[in-house]
């Protein structure tokens, strides 16, 4: 089967011949440049054989063209990227936050990545755009001011949020456009039983409208961020497949199965066995993500980004497990 039909199969509940897998790590000396990050990727996976391929633009390309100053430099030491200057520092400045065109900047830099991607892959390799929950880039936007902003002047940081889910519906509808299969829609801050209540009062209503410009995508997913998630909401979005930290924060694609949840699941691969070289852990890992169901309905990948330093050839080592050529 051609990795789009293996993919869709997988999407629809079908018995197929293997899982479809893929890998995502982020290209830190290359990711400002959509050419060289495209090169770099289409490498990648090309040299995995991966089924799917997931866009890794720098982690702060939604937020640059709102003012912030980045700082890249620990990436490649398995760091993340960071905010280093904000034009919000006082609650008034959520004012500056303004509907941007796709098209132009950071966004469009990122569109001209994904059009190589697809281009160069074809339509039988499905690829992701990587877009990023409304909240989520708001506190990235604000340095940290988001949560006393949000509590002291709600209106102000409304108004903003719903600039900033209009941007990522426009940039999701264009990538769609583009030939991408879809988004992974990340959100980083729906954390915990405790905090949902305050998530479907500040995040739900932005991020289903940031969804909203996905709708024409056949393989959406959400990519809930951390530990303890407020898994049962996010997984209601109106996406084809869930993602988390899957083997690193509940619950197991076995108890979700158990607990009536029928999504596609993506995931199921921890990190810290990749990094490691550990290939027992990661056939074990491999294992209990089929288990359930008899292994329909899963897309095997890590639960987030693989972190530098990692072995590209160990990569490759997993993938010959998953293709049953090891």
């Amino acid at each position: 089967m051609k990795p789009a039909d293996l993919v869709r199969a997988t999407l629809a509940g079908e018995a197929t011949p293997r899982p479809p897998y893929g890998f995502w790590t982020h290209f830190p000396e290359t990711d400002l440049d959509p050419e060289a990050i495209a090169r770099e990727t289409i490498a990648f996976a090309r040299t995995t054989r991966q089924d799917f391929v997931k866009a890794m633009p720098n982690g702060l390309y939604a937020v640059e063209d709102w003012g912030v100053r980045t700082d890249f430099s620990e990436i490649s030491g398995g760091g993340a990227a960071r905010v280093s200057a904000t034009p919000i520092t006082a609650p008034a400045d959520w004012a500056k936050v303004r509907r941007l065109d796709p098209a132009a900047g950071a966004l469009g830099r990122e569109l001209r990545h994904l059009s190589l991607l697809v281009e160069a892959l074809g339509p039988d390799l499905p690829v992701l755009a990587t877009v990023f929950s409304p909240v989520t880039i708001a506190k990235k936007v604000s340095g940290g001011a988001f949560a006393a902003h949000a509590q002291s002047h709600p209106a102000l940081v409304r108004a903003a949020l719903d600039e900033i889910a209009a941007t990522t519906a426009a940039f999701s509808t264009q990538a769609i456009a583009l030939g991408c299969a879809g988004v992974f829609f990340a959100v980083q801050d729906a954390l915990g039983s405790a905090g949902e209540a305050a998530w479907r009062d500040m995040g739900l209503a932005y991020d289903l409208a940031a969804l909203d410009g996905a709708r024409a995508g056949w393989f959406n997913a959400v990519h809930m961020h951390g530990d303890d998630v407020a898994f049962e909401l996010l997984a209601s979005y109106p996406v084809q497949v869930l993602n988390w930290h899957v083997g690193e924060t509940p619950p197991t694609i076995a108890e979700y199965r158990a607990g009536g949840g029928r999504k596609p699941v993506l995931g199921g691969i921890r990190r810290t066995p990749i990094t490691g070289r550990d290939m027992a852990a990661v056939s074990a890992d491999i294992d209990a993500a089929l288990a359930a169901d008899g292994g329909r309905g899963v897309l095997l990948s890590p639960g987030c980004v693989i972190r530098h330093p990692f072995d590209p050839g160990f990569l490759g080592s997993i993938a010959a497990r998953i293709r049953g050529e090891a």
